[in-house]
């Protein structure tokens, strides 16, 4: 019981669950800009699109930078926890020691076999200020080669460009957010002259499945980084593996894979038809059928409302 306790109440819980709902909401939130650019661009219903793509903003103005800042907070986690998986989302074959200022590796082609980088663009001195906002490391980054084959991840490549991704999707919307704000300030965004911003809307439209991107890259630097744990540390992926034989595990994932392909066409379908036909105005607002049914009701048809006592 007190094994489980910990391993949900690990140090990494508070921020991979911020992390994960921020990084949801966001997404949506770039969905439902998406789709109100799509709207306006296409000039349709464009003043009641021009205030839903506002209140986007004005959501994604506080949760971008917000989500941005709990994935630095979980980095440095990972610096100081997990430290295979660090050199692997880093392809850090060799370790850096404390006090120095190393660089962060922009672009690489990491070569598992050769254990080390086939070739490397790096940005000089910014690793540390990525890992600790401080110009020297308080402490060393340990490099794959300090640890045998078979206690660290593998497909480097695959970590080391998930999370690239992911960072580089992040600072995008980030970006996207602030230019969408100062032309709002320069009352670019009202219903008339949104629709003259088509640059702009066709890059929210561009941006709407980003979101989408990224969560799947996180996931995959937080579960192939992992390995060959499941419990970081404590249990290897070896021996939490099923003990089924393979053909029943390839018959539920090809299960899983068909029913889910099935949800993904008929999520496009259904989704794209309901964006396509566009809300419908002459719908009455919910709960004005009620306040006009009270209004026009005679008063002896009314529910008496006195207490029990009075109407006796």
């Amino acid at each position: 019981m007190q094994f489980c306790y910990a391993l949900i109440f690990n140090p990494f819980m508070l921020n991979s669950v911020l992390h994960m709902f921020f990084a949801t909401l966001e997404t949506s939130l770039f969905v439902i800009g998406g789709i109100s650019a799509w709207y306006i661009l296409n000039q349709r219903n464009s003043e009641f699109f021009a205030l839903s793509f506002k209140i986007v903003l004005a959501i994604a103005i506080a949760v971008t930078p917000l989500q941005i800042y709990i994935g630095h907070l979980s980095g440095e986690q990972v610096y100081h926890h997990q430290p295979t998986k660090l050199a692997a989302m880093e392809a850090q074959w060799e370790t850096i020691p404390a006090g120095t200022s190393p660089a962060w590796s922009a672009i690489a082609l990491p070569n598992d076999k050769a254990e080390q980088n086939d070739w490397e663009i790096s940005i000089p001195g910014l690793l540390s200020y990525i890992l600790e906002i401080k110009p020297q490391l308080s402490a060393p980054v340990l490099g794959l080669k300090e640890y045998s084959p078979e206690d660290r991840p593998h497909q480097i490549g695959l970590i080391y460009y998930a999370l690239r991704i992911m960072i580089a999707i992040g600072f995008f919307l980030a970006g996207l957010m602030t230019i969408t704000v100062l032309q709002w300030l320069r009352g670019k965004l009202s219903p008339e002259n949104i629709t003259q911003q088509r640059w702009l809307l066709r890059i929210w439209l561009l941006a709407a499945p980003l979101g989408y991107i990224a969560v799947e890259s996180g996931w995959i630097v937080r579960c192939v980084g992992r390995q060959p744990w499941t419990v970081y540390g404590e249990i290897r992926t070896v021996d939490a593996a099923s003990q089924l034989p393979a053909s029943n595990v390839l018959t539920s994932l090809t299960a899983f894979a068909v029913v889910y392909s099935l949800l993904f066409v008929f999520a496009l379908y259904f989704g794209s038809r309901i964006i396509r036909l566009g809300p419908n105005f002459d719908l009455p607002v919910p709960g004005e059928e009620i306040a006009e049914d009270l209004d026009t009701t005679p008063a002896e048809h009314l529910p008496d409302s006195r207490p029990v006592e009075a109407q006796q």
